[in-house]
């Protein structure tokens, strides 16, 4: 089947890096640390599936398509950054197709995006099915929601909001089906009892007083994963890429770097 996924290429060589974007965004959102990162490496933007300028998938959106859509892209062993959703993508990815990753770095990313009994810092699964509901009836004031709970607690909170709506806005609107099926996906996917599949060396990037992917939760998870270490960003919220770009970076260079 040809696949139409959509791909933002970045000038470089080296290592090849690909990067995942989150929930009713677009690859858009990559674009200052694409460019850094691109001083190193040969990196490639993607447009999950129904977002951006990539095309519905056919048949049953769920995270297992969205593995696989995305796999056809990517170049073996190569390195993969998943945030948010695009991160929970990047783990069923390394699940199904190990071959073609090299490292993985999860950023405010975790196996299971709501909580239970034995997940109690995950967010509640009241807030994900109100957002879903509040879809159908204004699905540009759901999204502008989402970004608020994004951007709370986070250091320079009016400044990482205005660029968070701007790179929203910066390409066509996802496509009203990819939202209710990432938000089913942020709802009902539970990665955990995988985990210990993922072999390869695992960075975790998570913003301390992230809101949505909290450090706890973070630090719960850093176990179930056999070869993981974990930072958390002093200062940061749900999208660390965007407010202490240079120290996520760095970070990200230095992992790929190092043996």
């Amino acid at each position: 089947m040809k696949n139409n996924i959509n791909s933002i290429k970045s000038g470089g060589s080296g290592e090849h890096i690909a990067l995942l974007h989150g929930w009713g965004f677009n690859a858009a959102i990559w674009q200052k640390t694409a460019q850094t990162l691109a001083n190193n490496a040969q990196v490639n933007c993607i447009d999950l599936p129904g977002h951006g300028h990539s095309p519905m998938p056919v048949g049953d959106y769920n995270i297992e398509t969205l593995a696989d859509r995305v796999a056809e892209t990517l170049p073996e062993q190569g390195n993969l950054i998943g945030w948010s959703l695009g991160g929970m993508v990047a783990m069923q990815i390394a699940l199904r197709h190990p071959q073609k990753i090299k490292k993985l770095i999860l950023v405010a990313s975790i196996a299971r995006f709501v909580r239970d009994d034995d997940w109690r810092y995950a967010i509640s699964t009241e807030i994900l099915q109100q957002f879903s509901e509040s879809l159908n009836n204004n699905t540009q004031q759901t999204l502008q929601r989402f970004i608020a709970l994004q951007i709370m607690g986070n250091d320079e909170s009016r400044v990482i909001l205005r660029k968070l709506r701007e790179l929203m806005n910066s390409n066509e609107a996802p496509h009203p089906a990819a939202l209710q099926g990432g938000l089913k996906i942020l709802q009902e996917v539970d990665l955990r009892n995988q985990l210990s599949k993922i072999t390869q060396p695992t960075l975790m990037i998570f913003g301390k007083r992230d809101t949505l992917s909290r450090p706890k939760t973070a630090r719960q998870m850093l176990p179930l994963l056999p070869n993981a270490q974990l930072e958390i960003i002093n200062g940061a919220g749900h999208a660390p890429f965007l407010s202490h770009n240079e120290h996520f970076t760095n970070l990200i260079k230095q992992f790929i770097k190092d043996q």
